[in-house]
């Protein structure tokens, strides 16, 4: 999945569950909005190995989780911090809320 996270992407998952708003998987066939493509755009420029559009959704799952936690009151500092994977899954989560944050795409 190659930079992706699989603490990252359960972290994200459980934060959207517990804030009652997971979002569903996309349809594989389904395209891109033009958000999700500045999204997944953004984690590529950044090195995230996105090829596959199963990745691509897992990978906007996130996003908008980030998304729902943010308009929730949860700040970037307590999504980061609070992960269990160290220094390098802090990266990667900051590394999501910039895509995620990022003008145009999901949060915008």
């Amino acid at each position: 999945m190659g930079k992706l996270s699989r603490h990252t992407l359960v972290f994200g998952a459980l934060v959207a569950a517990s804030l009652g708003a997971l979002p569903t998987v996309a349809n594989a066939e389904t395209a891109l909005t033009s958000q999700e493509q500045v999204f997944v755009s953004y984690l590529q420029a950044h090195g995230e190995l996105l090829t596959e559009r199963d990745q691509q959704s897992a990978a906007i799952d996130v996003g908008k989780a980030d998304c729902s936690a943010i308009a929730a009151g949860v700040t970037r500092e307590q999504l980061v911090e609070n992960l269990p994977g160290g220094a390098t899954e802090r990266e990667e989560a900051v590394l999501f809320l910039d895509a995620a944050t990022a003008p145009g795409s999901l949060c915008g």
